[in-house]
C-alpha cells in the first residue's frame, strides 16, 4: 500500500466550528489510514455515540440492547456465558441485569443442573423494550447501511464476522 504524503499530518489547523464531516474530507491520517482498527474505531464511534444519546432520551441504560439480544437469543444462558459472549465484566453485568430485573424484563432464576450459575429470561416487557432498541439501532445505522448496496452490505458482514472468527 501507498501511504500517503506524511507532510499531511501536519496542516493547518481547522478553523473554529468547522464539521467533522468537513475535517474527513480535507485530512489525511497518514499511517493510520492502513490500520483496519483505526478505520473501525472511527465508525463505531460515530455509530456508539449516536445511539446511545438517542437512548439515553428513551431511558436506557448502555449496555442494554446487547444483553437483551443476547438473553432473547439464548434463552437460558448463564450469566457467566453471556457476559463472556457480549465481552462484559462480570459485575458489570450484574449491575445491568439487576436493572433490566427491576424494569421486569428478565428473570434469573437458579441452574437446576449448577445451583452456582444463574440462568437468564427475557420476559413479555422485555421484548417489547428490545423491539424498541432494535428500531432505534436501525434507524441509527440507516446513514450508514447507505453508503452500501443490500449485496454490498451482506459481504461486508461476511467479511467482519471472518475476521471477528480468525482472532477469536
Amino acid at each position: 500500500m501507498k501511504r500517503d504524503d506524511p507532510t499531511r499530518l501536519y496542516a493547518e489547523p481547522a478553523p473554529p466550528g468547522a464539521s467533522v464531516r468537513g475535517l474527513a474530507d480535507k485530512f489525511s491520517m497518514g499511517v493510520l489510514d492502513e490500520l483496519l482498527n483505526f478505520r473501525l474505531r472511527r465508525i463505531r464511534n460515530c455509530l456508539t455515540e449516536k445511539y446511545r444519546n438517542e437512548t439515553l432520551k428513551m431511558g436506557q441504560r448502555a449496555g442494554a440492547f446487547s444483553i437483551l439480544a443476547v438473553i432473547a437469543a439464548n434463552p437460558g444462558i448463564s450469566q457467566i456465558d453471556l457476559a463472556r459472549f457480549a465481552g462484559y465484566d462480570q459485575t458489570a453485568l450484574v449491575g445491568i441485569i439487576d436493572d433490566m430485573e427491576a424494569r421486569g424484563w428478565t428473570t434469573r432464576t437458579r441452574d437446576p443442573a449448577d445451583r452456582r450459575r444463574h440462568q437468564v429470561h427475557i420476559t413479555d416487557a422485555g421484548r417489547e423494550a428490545l423491539d424498541e432498541l432494535f428500531a432505534a439501532a436501525v434507524e441509527n445505522e440507516r446513514e450508514a447501511r447507505e453508503a452500501l448496496s443490500p449485496e454490498e452490505l451482506d459481504v461486508f458482514r461476511v467479511w467482519l464476522d471472518r475476521i471477528y472468527r480468525k482472532l477469536l
